[in-house]
């Protein structure tokens, strides 16, 4: 029985860990930060929205770097991967955002591109 009861015990936490990520994201807050970067994080960096004005193209980008561009998950992993320097083609224009944007602060911003809608 000690090994069910175990078992169990971590599935409950994987479940309680992956329902706190989607409950802890905040898409307003992501647009806030999209728009006006410098602002949000009061650190002397670009704002996302001075290079990705363009959501539509913004959404292909993520797409043809292999991305799904409605899940929010996917886009945080890429966004990671991009300020990490782990992204082809992404190292230095993202280089100013390490240290600066949090994780928090990348799930918001993917849960806002994630609904965001071409404009």
């Amino acid at each position: 029985m000690a090994p069910i009861r175990w078992a169990t015990a971590v599935l409950l936490a994987v479940l309680a860990t992956v329902a706190g990520d989607a409950s802890a994201q905040d898409a307003e807050r992501g647009a806030r930060l999209f728009a006006n970067t410098r602002g949000e994080t009061g650190r002397p960096v670009g704002n996302c929205v001075a290079c990705h004005a363009n959501i539509a193209a913004l959404r292909e980008m993520i797409r043809n770097r292999g991305g799904k561009v409605d899940s929010a998950r996917s886009i945080f992993s890429l966004l990671d991967r991009a300020i990490a320097g782990a992204q082809p083609g992404a190292a230095g224009a993202k280089a100013q955002f390490r240290g600066v944007l949090s994780p928090q602060d990348l799930r918001d911003l993917a849960a806002y591109l994630a609904q965001a809608k071409a404009t």
